[in-house]
């Protein structure tokens, strides 16, 4: 297992976020396409296991909790700071430090398994997605996204896209995630992209009202060119895993 990890608590943590409540719809709004998508697939009303791997200052958690009422909810987060972040936006919540590429809460535990711009942190992201796999439920669903380096911005901004930080150490092509995840015994349910947030120009007001526009309405397509990569993935049972692979 590599130890090495892109988290530090020798500069103030960049993924703390703001309090206020305009910020907080403005979050609301960045999750819309995720529960969106996850609606298509699940039952709001169920009692779900549901976990987010990376949580962040816990908007997703917060926002999980009036999406589906009736759930648990786990969270894993490296950063003690994020942990302490999300313990006031998810209170009920079941929340653990740990790394993405190692941690270890119960096999065959969860329903749906959430990581929102997260493994691009992992110099094992291999390591993440077998922990994955072993956590889902036979037929449970993992959410992903992270910067894609097929987007439009990417190519047009080269050196100069945001997406190039000193901490996203596992940047990978839409096409190549979609292979990488599937290699583990999961099934495509849905793979698609985001927008052009990664283009300043389209970014900033009166163009980036319709960048805006384009992720409240659709939240993101099924094309390789947006900023973000997003797929959802049904683990496979181990029969179906086998037939993939003889495809």
């Amino acid at each position: 297992m590599n130890d090495k990890v892109t988290v530090t608590s020798d500069i103030p943590s960049p993924y703390i976020e703001n309090r206020g409540g305009v910020y907080r719809l403005k979050r609301k709004l960045t999750y819309a396409f995720a529960f969106r998508l996850l609606n298509k697939l699940l039952d709001r009303q169920q009692s779900l296991a549901i976990l987010e791997i990376g949580t962040g200052s816990g908007f997703f958690l917060d926002f999980a909790s009036e999406n589906f009422p009736n759930s648990q909810f786990t969270g894993l987060e490296l950063d003690e700071r994020l942990l302490r972040e999300t313990a006031t936006r998810a209170p009920k919540a079941s929340l653990h430090q740990g790394n993405a590429e190692s941690f270890e809460l119960g096999l065959n535990q969860f329903d749906l398994i959430v990581s929102f711009q997260v493994i691009e942190h992992l110099y094992n992201p291999d390591a993440m997605l077998k922990n994955v796999k072993a956590h889902l439920k036979p037929g449970g669903l993992f959410l992903v996204t992270t910067p894609n380096l097929s987007g439009f911005g990417a190519r047009l901004m080269k050196e100069r896209w945001h997406g190039y930080r000193y901490d996203h150490v596992s940047l990978k092509h839409k096409k190549d995630w979609d292979v990488l995840i599937r290699s583990h015994g999961f099934s495509p349910m849905y793979s698609g992209s985001t927008f052009f947030s990664g283009v300043p120009i389209l970014n900033r007001f009166p163009l980036g009202l319709m960048n805006w526009f384009l992720l409240v309405v659709f939240g993101s397509l099924r094309w390789s060119s947006g900023e973000s990569y997003v797929g959802i993935f049904k683990s496979n049972t181990l029969e179906s895993f086998n037939d993939f692979q003889s495809i």
